[in-house]
């Protein structure tokens, strides 16, 4: 069972940005490099590889990225080829791609594919003296909590052991420590044990809905407007956890969780979000060794206005790509996601701005599949069957009506 206890707050750290709902084109993007020497790989890798392939090898990364040494040693996992030839594979590997939340911008992956091109050469000084590395801004934890609460993945005295040679995907059920009481978070934070390890987590609500996750790089949510609170559920949790020690050579120990701030009735924002588990389609027939299937679910939103504010996609291992859109009743379309989607990264994206949905629109949900299997897949629960879902967290709780046109 999760274990829960009260708390007080921690000091700020490091947050990501989300990406534009209206430029699909911009999602993940970093300031491009220029330049095909190493020291324009080194700073794609430093903005988008480094927070888990440095000298620690976090989340179970099997090497380091860091320095022009790392690039040009035999690779964990073929040491017939370089570091730097399984880096150039990866980012353009569309199943299992690198880095695994947002994909590399079109300059970047020219600027590390026009350098290995080049022979990988060190350049004039690779210690690269004139790169910066990049910085994050700082993400303040609120100061006006009713509660703060604390969800354990195990007890600090008795911690989850994973054991060398191990990748595994525990899944642990969580009684909410605010019991029946109403409820809103209006902050999370990831409490991170052992890095070494920890791949990632998401808490999923009592309809399996996406309440919060972690993965590298995203320790803190993402700030929501200041009069939206997040509707916190009475019912059992669950905590999806993957766990990554295939490079270790001992057991690890962890008892990583999350924290949240939460306000009680008297001091509720007057919008509540909630996240919604309707942006789906269920009619998954994929057949055996079939490839770029598409699967489409349509809402077509009846009743007042909505604001959606986050989307999280999920599907399992046979899931390639999710496009999310809204397709407005005046014939406007706006590209809330368009990414190649990896089961293993499953994570939150806020809208900036957030996307307003008005009736009579369509809130389009398009999940691309390729089935290497020789069996037909189907919709279920088992990661050998498939899902199309947009978790998507919006407000007013309950406005979100799928009306007639509905597809799932």
């Amino acid at each position: 069972m999760g274990q829960v206890a009260g708390a007080g707050a921690l000091p700020a750290a490091p947050g990501a940005s989300g990406p534009n709902p209206e430029n699909a084109a911009t999602l993940g993007a970093t300031p491009p490099s220029t330049g095909a020497g190493f020291c324009a790989t080194k700073a794609v890798l430093d903005a988008r590889c480094t927070v888990c392939h440095n000298a620690q090898k976090l989340a179970g990364a099997p090497m380091s990225l860091e320095t022009f040494a790392d690039l040009q040693a035999p690779a964990v996992s073929d040491p017939s080829k370089k570091v730097y030839e399984l880096v150039k594979l990866r980012v353009h590997d569309r199943q299992k791609p690198m880095p695994p939340q947002d994909p590399l911008t079109p300059q970047q992956l020219a600027d590390i594919d026009a350098w290995v091109a080049g022979g990988a050469l060190a350049g004039a000084d690779p210690s690269c003296p004139n790169n910066a590395k990049p910085t994050q801004a700082k993400h303040e934890w609120p100061t006006n909590c009713d509660e703060v609460y604390k969800i354990y993945i195990a007890p600090k005295d008795n911690p989850r052991v994973v054991e060398p040679g191990a990748e595994t995907h525990p899944q642990i059920p969580v009684t909410p420590p605010w019991g029946n009481e109403e409820m809103q978070a209006i902050a999370w934070h990831s409490m991170n044990d052992n890095l070494k390890v920890l791949h990632h987590w998401i808490l999923y609500g009592p309809q399996r809905e996406f309440l919060f996750g972690w993965a590298p790089g995203k320790d803190y949510n993402e700030p929501l407007p200041d009069d939206v609170g997040v509707f916190l559920p009475s019912g059992n949790m669950n905590m999806d956890v993957h766990y990554n020690n295939v490079n270790g050579t001992g057991p690890e120990k962890d008892a990583s969780g999350v924290e949240i701030c939460a306000l009680k009735k008297p001091h509720l924002r007057p919008k509540t979000a909630t996240t919604t588990n309707a942006l789906a389609s269920a009619l998954i027939n994929l057949p055996p060794h079939s490839t770029n299937v598409n699967v489409t679910g349509t809402c077509m939103h009846t009743g007042e206005p909505v604001r959606l504010l986050s989307v999280s996609p999920h599907a399992h291992r046979f899931g390639q790509h999710m496009k999310f859109s809204v397709e407005k009743a005046n014939g406007m379309s706006i590209i809330m996601h368009d990414m190649d989607f990896n089961f293993e990264e499953e994570t939150t994206y806020a809208l900036r701005p957030p996307v307003t949905v008005e009736s009579g629109d369509r809130i389009i949900t398009t999940c691309t599949f390729s089935n290497d299997s020789n069996q037909t897949v189907t919709f279920g629960e088992n990661n050998g069957n498939e899902m199309c879902f947009n978790f998507a967290l919006y407000e007013p709780k309950g406005g979100l009506r799928c009306g007639p046109g509905i597809n799932f």
